[in-house]
């Protein structure tokens, strides 16, 4: 049985206007309250851009700050490489002078005694391999002492030395006694070189 509204139509027509009204309403404040969360949520997500753009700007000063520190890293290590060329260029025919006196005083001929001696350090070249020259006068008791002494100049008792030779020898006496005057020259090897470029260049890891 269908009902019977016995309502006025206006009053049906108002109520159903209401009802409209009230719906548009209700979507207005749904509509405002998605536009709300999506305002947080937009606010939010710029917020933590900004944040990661802040980390990463951090970030970013620290690479730089290692960078900077590479760099000084790199300018140290070529200062280090300069100094050493320049100390091996200038160490480079250092000879250990107090050896070298020491070592002939030790292996000197009892039987001879020198008059004269110099030396001096030099490069080697493509045809010279030597590190100088030593040119040594004395005297000796004889023949035999002098030739002692010309054996010591090639051996192995005085490393520092080679290749010598006896340049002149002549008889003459000391106080009515037959001695030999003689004059030799050697060259200087590698051996003669003093340590001091090891122990001033210190060791640096890579």
């Amino acid at each position: 049985m269908r009902p019977i509204n016995l309502l006025p139509p206006e009053i049906s027509r108002k109520s159903k206007a209401r009802r409209r009204v009230f719906m548009a309403i209700l979507g207005a404040l749904g509509f405002v309250a998605l536009l709300v969360l999506a305002t947080f949520w937009l606010s939010g997500q710029a917020s933590q851009a900004e944040d990661d753009l802040v980390a990463q700007q951090q970030a970013n000063e620290q690479l730089q700050a290692q960078i900077n520190q590479l760099d000084g890293a790199r300018q140290m290590r070529s200062d280090y490489q300069t100094g050493v060329a320049r100390l091996q260029t200038a160490l480079a025919t250092d000879i250990a002078w107090g050896r070298l006196l020491n070592d002939l005083g030790r292996i000197i001929n009892q039987n001879a005694w020198l008059s004269s001696f110099s030396a001096q350090s030099s490069a080697p070249t493509d045809t010279d391999f030597s590190f100088g020259s030593l040119a040594v006068s004395g005297t000796a008791f004889w023949y035999e002492d002098a030739s002692s002494w010309l054996r010591v100049l090639d051996s192995s008792y005085w490393p520092a030395v080679g290749a010598g030779w006896v340049s002149s020898a002549t008889v003459a006496e000391v106080e009515e006694i037959p001695v030999v005057n003689f004059s030799s020259a050697a060259v200087l090897t590698s051996s003669a070189l003093s340590t001091r470029m090891i122990d001033l260049i210190p060791e640096v890891p890579e």
